[in-house]
């Protein structure tokens, strides 16, 4: 794959958060957050003018807890939830999720390793300490799924989640598009999961750059190594735009400067 470049000024920057952002934990409530992170996100957000947001599986108030005292522009539960960069909240429902949770939590119970995650609109089956559970775990979402209307199963990283069908982080992503301060930029979407392919296709449908992060079949453009390098990568772009933006007052000026001799000789 080619080398990652560094974020431009005209940039619309999207960030999957676990694995992504974050390193993975084996609890999603143990995730923490590199203390550097929160200002260069900050910075970032600032030197894009406002073009940076968070397209996660989680909701959004679990990413305003990893990431305060920052409220950026998020579409949470993978795109069931979304907050535009002037904070306006909408959610999509998911209609039959309640009667399939006693399954899913009598599943839970039988086997200790699993652990069931409700969210907002969704839920999920995490079997990341029992991998050996997988086949399993499909087959019981298969099982309780036969009946559901308006949702659909999303398999992940060691887990699969139950959520309004029909929508997904590539929809996020065009949508944020389609309005300030996104619109008319390059679109850039760095994710590591099997669920952030969506996202892929859809910047690289608008022109844009997707960046894996680690090692496998994708659509994404570009890759890193894993959360450090794709922090790594935050921190530089981060500093450069910063550089950038201090130096065009001077670069104005002494540009200007030899033209004043000429007009008044």
């Amino acid at each position: 794959m080619p080398q990652l470049p560094l974020i431009e000024p005209n940039t619309a920057l999207f960030l999957d958060f676990d694995g992504t952002l974050a390193d993975l934990a084996p609890r999603p409530e143990l995730v923490q957050v590199e203390p550097e992170l929160v200002g260069t996100l900050r910075a970032l957000y600032e030197r894009l003018d406002g073009a940076l947001a968070i397209i996660s599986g989680r909701p959004i108030v679990e990413l305003d807890h990893f990431l305060q005292p920052l409220t950026l522009p998020a579409a949470g539960v993978h795109g069931a939830e979304f907050r535009t960069d002037g904070g306006q909240m909408s959610k999509i429902p998911a209609p039959g999720l309640d009667p399939l949770i006693p399954h899913l939590e009598a599943l839970v119970h039988a086997y200790p390793g699993l652990r069931l995650e409700r969210k907002s609109v969704a839920v999920a089956i995490h079997f990341r300490a029992v991998p050996e559970l997988e086949g399993l775990v499909h087959a019981a979402v298969t099982d309780v799924m036969r009946h559901a209307v308006g949702l659909e199963a999303l398999p992940g990283k060691m887990v699969v989640e139950i959520k309004p069908a029909g929508v997904d982080k590539g929809d996020a992503i065009a949508a944020f598009m389609k309005a300030p301060p996104f619109a008319q930029r390059l679109p850039v979407f760095a994710g590591d999961d099997v669920t952030d392919e969506a996202g892929f296709a859809a910047v690289r449908k608008l022109g844009g750059l997707g960046v894996l992060v680690g090692q496998r079949q994708t659509m994404a453009s570009v890759s890193v190594t894993g959360p450090a390098a794709l922090r790594c990568w935050l921190h530089r772009s981060a500093r450069a735009l910063d550089s950038a933006a201090h130096e065009q007052p001077v670069a104005a000026q002494s540009t200007a400067a030899p033209a004043a001799p000429t007009t008044t000789s």
